[in-house]
């Protein structure tokens, strides 16, 4: 199947690729997958879906008469669906067009040339100490050095599968508080509390291969009661 088309102009011939890489984290199990998709997938009036190994849809693509695309994605970030329109240039173009969260401000995925598209997930998948540091949170810290140990951590779980919640939500959020971190699931509301105050809250942290929440309840992780789940407040009522 050819992967450019060619058509003449006054100056000469110009090349336009038909075939476009598309890469996106998948919403259900974080998996990062690289689809093609071919501009002659598409008749005058038609759709291609994308889906995971796993099942769970990824992305749509609707053609209007070959000229305009309408693009739904299923956010890994924020578990919405965005819609973004492009015009075929556009979808099939020599640049990387991001695929962003509009929620949090990051692409969740990338359209373009396979090795552009390969490298900007390499400059997305900075560590999230890196992140926080070019953000400036780092002086909100009380102990910036431990606190920026302790996201690495999370970070290098979270790309393993090994940081979720039991409930089944793999994608918690966090909140960085000047003493500590909180993980939370938007699920359940189960709530897990480590602390980033001194040096000695690192060790029980960095010995943990895996971290998963118990449903509903609060977790002090690092605290002298590490293991010891405390039922909700809303519980004991």
């Amino acid at each position: 199947m050819p992967k450019y088309m060619l058509y003449r102009k006054e100056v000469g011939i110009v090349i336009l690729p038909t075939t476009t890489t598309i890469a996106i984290q998948c919403p259900q199990c974080g998996e990062l997958n690289f689809q093609a998709l071919s501009l002659f997938a598409f008749s005058r009036e038609g759709r291609v879906n994308l889906t995971c190994q796993c099942g769970a849809n990824l992305l749509s693509v609707a053609s209007l008469k070959r000229k305009e695309f309408s693009l739904a994605f299923d956010c890994a970030f924020c578990s919405q669906t965005h819609y973004i329109r492009l015009s075929r240039r556009a979808l099939w173009s020599k640049d990387v067009l991001p695929l962003m969260c509009p929620e949090v401000e990051t692409p969740t995925g990338f359209i373009g040339p396979k090795q552009k598209v390969a490298q900007s997930f390499q400059e997305r998948e900075k560590s999230i100490s890196e992140l926080a540091t070019e953000l400036g949170y780092e002086e909100e810290f009380e102990n910036p050095e431990v606190m920026l140990r302790l996201l690495d951590h999370l970070h290098y779980l979270s790309k393993n599968g090994a940081l979720g919640c039991s409930c089944g939500n793999n994608h918690l959020a966090f909140e960085l508080l000047p003493d500590r971190i909180e993980l939370y699931c938007e699920h359940c509301e189960a709530l897990g509390i480590i602390y980033a105050d001194s040096s000695d809250k690192i060790r029980p942290v960095e010995s943990m291969t895996s971290i998963f929440l118990e449903e509903n309840k609060t977790w002090l992780i690092n605290r002298p009661l590490r293991g010891q789940h405390l039922a909700k407040a809303n519980e004991e009522e």
